[in-house]
């Protein structure tokens, strides 16, 4: 192979350096299974990979189940794979059990491709004889991504391309007061926000790799849509005449008005048209700090309150055949879990989880256990729920909790970048390890081959400013 790893490393995987699979500047595969959005991805990643030297002709071939053959290969999937790879000096077969392993075989496959001769007219490549056998150790694999007013679209682009590329399942975009929406234009700031004209070509660009988008729209706290820390609120800094869609202070949406819920309604028809078809809806549902302070909603149990909201809402997105996700915070109080994240007790919402509808997934963000054991998790397994651990940008928060997913049978990982994408795209490798592989330990720091999976996946043209992950060399 080309670099000293591939990314992410195959369950099983062997290469004989002394036979080779030589091509030139053109190569046709025989193809079946693959859309017509994913073969072009397959296409595009063959030339990318090849250094823009080498093109990947694709015929299709019906009915021979997910599979790729150049030349005269074969090969058969084990138990358990999700997909195999055989290389010999006559050929390259690719099998799968289905659509997006086989585009993942084809994701493993052309990091194997070295070159000889890259003189324009002269172009020479080759794939060392070898045999890969992989499949996941977490089969659902999600990356959360936000889209702020200083976000840059190409740095998203970018962030997709990796998630993509490293074999992740589901891509959740939460957008901060970024999206121009139809039911209300005061949900976007003025100049820092985008169009869903604008916004397509991503979720184009994710589902090309065989990722399913999770539409998302925080139900309860972050109601501001901006961060605490800076005092920003996009809809009442827009008009203070809606004030009273919120808690007094802004920060959490009043549950008791029933415009609200009106809005939030059509927000997610939105977002969900805007992402297409799936099966899930993040509600966010964290840091609720002013939940229940207005006038009305401080006469309810706030945790009784919580959970009808809650079970109205899954209610509702069962019949757009979705579950929804939510944080875990509010579902569980710090006296019972120490130096866990939990804000449940802080007013009197950890009750609620045994009055909330099962068919809801709980997101358990412990940004900070690093000790192997994240008790949070197997709590809301005990108490019947689907659960997805989620770490943050800590290489060791990475790896405990992904290992902890794989020991516990979680539901899924979902990566969280928040404020710290250039963290994402640096260490796109390591995380990468984690999620997919078992066992996955300490490994080595490889953040030039990062970049240069970086450079195959997005081409810059020689722009300074979308090169690399960050904007600047200096420190200013």
């Amino acid at each position: 192979m080309y670099l000293r790893h591939l990314y992410p490393t195959p369950k099983k995987f062997t290469e004989d350096e002394a036979h080779r699979f030589i091509f030139g500047s053109k190569v046709t595969a025989i193809v079946s299974g693959l859309s017509e959005k994913c073969a072009e991805r397959a296409k595009k990643l063959w030339y990318r990979f090849s250094c823009d030297a080498s093109e990947l002709e694709i015929n299709a071939a019906a009915g021979c189940g997910y599979s790729l053959i150049i030349g005269n290969a074969d090969c058969s999937l084990e138990a358990d794979d999700e997909y195999a790879i055989s290389v010999t000096e006559s050929g390259v077969c690719a099998k799968a059990k289905d659509e997006s392993s086989l585009l993942n075989a084809i994701k493993t496959l052309v990091q194997l491709i070295c070159p000889i001769n890259l003189s324009e007219g002269h172009e020479q490549f080759y794939i060392s004889s070898a045999e890969v056998h992989d499949s996941p150790a977490i089969k659902f694999r999600a990356i959360h991504i936000c889209i702020f007013p200083d976000s840059k679209l190409y740095n998203i682009e970018k962030a997709i391309h990796l998630a993509g590329f490293l074999k992740l399942t589901h891509l959740i975009i939460e957008f901060w007061g970024t999206y121009q929406y139809k039911c209300m234009p005061e949900l976007a700031w003025d100049g820092h926000s985008f169009s869903k004209a604008e916004v397509e070509p991503l979720i184009d660009l994710a589902r090309s790799y065989g990722m399913e988008i999770i539409p998302m729209v925080n139900h309860f706290g972050h109601a501001t849509q901006s961060r605490s820390c800076y005092g920003r609120h996009v809809v009442l800094n827009n008009n203070p005449r809606l004030s009273m869609l919120f808690e007094p202070d802004g920060w959490t949406w009043c549950l008791s008005n029933p415009d609200t819920y009106k809005l939030l309604a059509e927000m997610r028809a939105e977002q969900m048209e805007l992402c297409g078809d799936g099966g899930y809806f993040h509600l966010g549902f964290d840091e609720a700090y002013s939940f229940a302070t207005c006038d009305k909603c401080r006469k309810r149990e706030p945790y009784e309150l919580l959970s009808e909201y809650l079970n109205r809402l899954t209610d509702d997105l069962a019949k757009d055949g979705r579950r929804p996700i939510i944080w875990h915070d509010e579902l569980i109080s710090s006296k019972d879990f120490k130096g866990a994240v939990a804000s449940g007790n802080s007013h009197n919402t950890d009750k609620a989880i045994d009055l909330i509808d099962k068919r809801a997934i709980i997101a358990d963000w412990q940004y900070w256990y690093k000790d192997d054991f994240n008790p949070t998790t197997q709590y809301f397994i005990d108490k019947g729920f689907d659960t997805i651990v989620c770490p943050w940008d800590d290489h060791e928060n990475i790896r405990t909790l992904s290992a902890d997913a794989k020991r516990m049978n979680a539901f899924g990982i979902m990566l969280t970048t928040w404020d710290r994408l250039p963290s994402f795209l640096r260490d796109a490798g390591y995380w990468a390890g984690c999620v997919w592989c078992e066992g996955y330990g300490r490994a080595p720091y490889a953040q030039t081959e990062f970049a240069c999976l970086l450079r195959r996946l997005y081409d810059t043209e020689g722009n300074f400013d979308e090169a690399g992950w960050n904007l600047n060399e200096v420190l200013q």
